[in-house]
């Protein structure tokens, strides 16, 4: 038995009123999908969303142009295929199996065929020890060791063009963290889970196998005084002005900084400065996600130092999914609380 929905998007701008279809086919009791706009799609919206057997059972309204390039989540069902268990007289605890609130796959992308295959399928052993590549612009590639190298910020760039890869990786793991760019975030309610998140996603062999950019560094330091490569002023534990050249990433993608807690004295990186018109001089600051940087997780992989961490990105904000291809990005630690 399968079940097919209509996936109806509605350009709601008062010039156009126009709707593109998709339809999708189930055959699962519970099924979570993506919906987005395909990259040739050129509607500005706001965007309906509407899905159902029939297509008239409304989900989403006034989703931005910016948000349905990311994606919509939904979720649908073949009823048929959920099974009721036969209880038995005997009570017995069933081993929890995670479950995801995101399937990072399959996506369909309106404007286009959808599919439900995902292209690749990572399963990568959680007891790897892939060779870290690091790229720095101002500081020696550091080796991992048994704690973490203070002074020294990483930043992981998470493509668009990734989301696939990463997605299928962490759901495979059963983390409840699919990658930034299947608009998920790190389990923030339970810190046992934000841990297990954290190492799952740090331990990803895109990030030192060439699929992924790879990981950048940046000096974190340990006094105030002088200016850096930049310009910019030097403040303790905020580290100083990274650049990613234009073209370092093709097309859109997230930004995440992920930094020891020695190399900030314990203290947060509550806000960091961006620039993303090519000027270092020229910064907005941001405050990032106190959801997210309110927990720490213990690394004990190889990707980086093993020790402790906290992550720094603006989710669910868009300001640090960037597109690299027009401009070079900079980066500058701004203010620890």
């Amino acid at each position: 038995m399968a079940v097919t929905y209509n996936i109806i998007v509605v350009n709601t701008e008062s010039d156009c009123l126009n709707s593109m279809t998709q339809q999708y086919t189930t055959t699962s009791c519970s099924e979570n999908i993506l919906v987005k706009l395909s990259g040739a799609n050129n509607a500005v919206g706001p965007f309906n969303v509407y899905t159902g057997s029939t297509g008239t059972t409304p989900v989403y309204s006034a989703v931005t142009r910016a948000q349905m390039y990311l994606g919509v989540s939904l979720t649908v069902s073949d009823p048929a295929s959920c099974v009721t268990p036969t209880p038995t007289p005997t009570p017995v605890t069933p081993t929890p199996t995670p479950t995801a609130s995101i399937t990072p796959t399959p996506t369909v992308t309106i404007g286009l065929t959808p599919t439900s295959t995902p292209t690749q399928t990572v399963t990568p052993s959680v007891t790897s020890t892939p060779t870290p590549t690091i790229v720095s612009t101002s500081t020696p590639t550091p080796t991992p060791t048994s704690t973490p190298s203070v002074g020294v910020a990483y930043l992981f760039i998470e493509p668009q063009s990734g989301s696939t890869n990463i997605g299928q990786y962490m759901y495979d793991l059963g983390a409840t963290f699919y990658g930034f760019t299947n608009i998920s975030v790190p389990n923030n309610t339970n810190p046992s889970l934000f841990n297990f998140d954290m190492n799952e996603y740090v331990s990803f062999s895109g990030w030192t196998g060439g699929t992924f950019p790879t990981i950048r560094t940046q000096t974190v330091p340990q006094t105030s005084g002088g200016v850096d490569s930049f310009g910019n002023a030097i403040s303790i534990y905020n580290f100083t002005t990274h650049e990613v050249p234009i073209n370092t990433v093709g097309g859109s993608a997230w930004y995440t900084w992920i930094i020891p807690t020695g190399a900030t004295n314990n203290g947060i990186q509550q806000k960091i400065a961006y620039s993303v018109n090519g000027n270092p001089n020229s910064m907005t600051t941001l405050i990032m996600d106190s959801t997210i940087y309110a927990d720490t997780f213990t690394y004990t992989g190889s990707t980086i130092p093993t020790g402790t961490y906290r992550v720094y990105t603006t989710f669910a904000d868009l300001a640090f999914y960037i597109d690299n291809s027009v401009n070079s990005i900079y980066f500058k630690g701004d203010t620890i609380i």
